[in-house]
């Protein structure tokens, strides 16, 4: 069974960033994060391709967080990529992009990561 740590929650405990680890090379450890609504227990967004890594989570509001993220090994995502989720919407914006679902927010990060 997969072992996912708790990475941040949200100013009032609704949601969690979690993420299950991975030791990805010597000593390089991988934070694939999924959002979960804590009152529901379901789960709003899980990477299906677990080289996306959360190098950092910051709340602005109860219901929105602003992840960085970077895709293992780092060439094609550099610094890292600014994603805002609006939790209770169900939507993402990558840096200055239009929002998307958060169902096609992985696809849209390869998009943008690959230009």
């Amino acid at each position: 069974m997969t072992q996912f740590e708790t990475q941040s929650t949200s100013p009032d405990g609704r949601y969690r960033i979690e993420a299950a680890p991975w030791e990805a090379g010597n000593s390089h450890w991988v934070y694939p994060p999924r959002i979960i609504d804590a009152v529901s227990g379901a789960c709003l967004f899980e990477f299906q391709d677990q080289r996306w890594s959360l190098d950092r989570a910051a709340w602005l509001s109860d219901t929105q967080v602003e992840l960085m993220l970077r895709k293992y090994p780092g060439q094609l995502t550099g610094q890292g990529l600014r994603v805002r989720v609006d939790c209770a919407g169900r939507v993402a914006r990558c840096g200055e992009g239009a929002g998307v679902e958060l169902a096609d927010l992985e696809r849209s990060l390869e998009r943008h990561a690959c230009r």
